[in-house]
């Protein structure tokens, strides 16, 4: 049983009313749930469902969202290395199913997720706008945290996002008045995450709430400056507290006059509380503003305010300048070869990032300018120009891989899958050769896991030395 800071206590109380014993169960006696939320870059949500491993329970106000069972080990399985789903908090989900349906039918939309790692959101973001060309710039500014979320992107499959590791202020700069979507699920002070994190519980102070407000304000008032007219900004955090939620968004109406908060999706609202206005009256709308409690709906805490700009402002005047990296001539002839190998074909938007090869074919018709410094990754990694020849990265294969010319098919409960995973190579068809890429059956379809080089029979495993696992589970 989980014992909350009395101060923390007192607050919710004088928060919630009546409803804090109900609250104060939830948190302190019942489980947390764990979420999975399907890949639709990769796979079909009713083939996964119809050949779940797992028992799924639908997440109501998120299309492909569900609650598994906490002993299955899902976060283990084959699936999730193969990028099918990805794990994440019902409540969690719910901030991006905020944003009305209608504006995923918008041609080629720029997304920014301004606060990003480890990528839940941002994953969730990319596979909604990939269909109508739409690309994601994915930041955050803790360098470690930049590569695990670049590191999911990758697992994921996603051809349509760039990260970036950049303080807010920068992407302010850059990129004014540009995106149809900021989003900010801004740092906070964990409240709503007690009873997954214990130190949440143990850093709570008023001093930190206060702390992480202040914080909010400015990174909020930083990612305004990227809106678009007539484009959305959706801000989430992962508490409860009004000092991080309705007073950081109270206080940015009235500095904002071109801002009003909107209704969020009817799946959200029904399945939430309704925001509380601190403001006296000024702005009742606060009450379009969601409440996630555990009590109300299974999973952890979260909060959701949605915010629209008017559509008559003016756009961006300047721009940062695009610094993308041509190839040298022959970086740009092995990568072009290399892309005949795999492909069969040559993929447009060559470009060098990091000492890598990338490709941007997804961000061609949106021509978001690649910055000068801070720049993570974009669009797919090739892979590395070395003695001539192209060693290709993990990305290519789990973006690519379903195009492959070549291709290998296992299975999630297989020998195969085991050797593979543990960076062991594996025996394929003696016809077999060159780059192939290794595909995970869901019912009659696949999706790849990664690769390798076939030869002679056997596949040289490609699969990242720092995502290999030996106690790979199976069900």
């Amino acid at each position: 049983m989980l014992e909350l800071p009395v101060a923390f206590a007192e607050r919710m109380k004088a928060l919630l009313g009546g409803e804090y014993d109900a609250f104060c169960n939830a948190i302190c006696n019942e489980e947390s749930v764990k979420g999975l939320r399907v890949n639709t870059y990769k796979t079909d949500i009713s083939e996964f469902v119809k050949n779940s491993p797992f028992l799924l329970e639908e997440i109501p106000y998120v299309e492909g969202g569900f609650i598994v069972s906490d002993d299955v080990g899902a976060g283990k399985h084959p699936y999730h290395h193969a990028g099918a789903y990805y794990m994440q908090d019902p409540g969690a989900m719910s901030a991006v199913a905020a944003v009305p349906k209608a504006f995923w039918n918008g041609e080629n939309l720029k997304i920014l997720d301004l606060c990003a790692a480890p990528g839940g959101k941002t994953t969730q973001l990319a596979a909604l706008c990939a269909e109508n060309g739409g690309v994601v710039l994915s930041n955050e500014y803790v360098s470690a945290r930049s590569k695990i979320l670049s590191g999911n992107v990758e697992r994921m499959g996603l051809r349509n996002v760039m990260v970036t590791n950049l303080d807010s202020k920068y992407i302010a700069e850059w990129y004014p008045d540009f995106f149809d979507l900021v989003v900010v699920d801004a740092p906070c002070s964990g409240e709503g995450m007690y009873r997954k994190n214990d130190n949440a519980i143990n850093e709570w102070s008023i001093e930190n709430v206060k702390m992480c407000a202040a914080r909010q304000t400015e990174i909020i008032e930083n990612a305004v400056k990227n809106v678009a007219p007539g484009g959305y900004l959706l801000y989430s955090t992962c508490t409860y507290s009004t000092e991080e939620n309705e007073d950081v968004v109270s206080a940015f109406l009235d500095e904002h006059s071109d801002f009003s908060l909107c209704r969020c999706d009817e799946t959200v609202e029904k399945y939430t509380a309704d925001g509380i206005d601190v403001s006296d009256g000024t702005h009742p709308e606060l009450a379009f503003c969601r409440r996630f409690y555990p009590h109300v709906c299974r999973g952890e805490g979260q909060f959701v305010a949605l915010l629209k700009r008017d559509a008559d402002g003016k756009g961006g005047e300047k721009l940062v300048k695009d610094c993308t990296v041509a190839p040298q001539k022959a970086e740009k002839l092995a990568a072009e070869a290399f892309m005949k190998e795999t492909l069969g074909k040559v993929l447009e938007k060559l470009c060098v990032i990091g000492g890598n090869l990338s490709v941007l074919q997804s961000f061609s018709k949106n021509s978001i300018p690649l910055p000068s410094f801070g720049l993570v990754s974009a669009g797919v990694t090739l892979g590395e120009f070395r003695k001539g020849r192209i060693i290709p990265h993990h990305h290519w294969f789990t973006a690519y891989g379903n195009m492959f010319l070549s291709q290998y098919r296992i299975v999630p409960d297989g020998d195969e899958i085991l050797k593979y995973i543990s960076g062991e190579e594996i025996a394929v068809p003696a016809e077999l050769s060159g780059y192939t890429a290794l595909l995970l059956k869901i019912g009659d379809s696949a999706i790849t896991l990664g690769g390798g080089k076939a030869v002679g029979g056997k596949l040289k495993n490609y699969y990242p030395k720092g995502l290999r696992q030996l106690n790979l589970h199976r069900r």
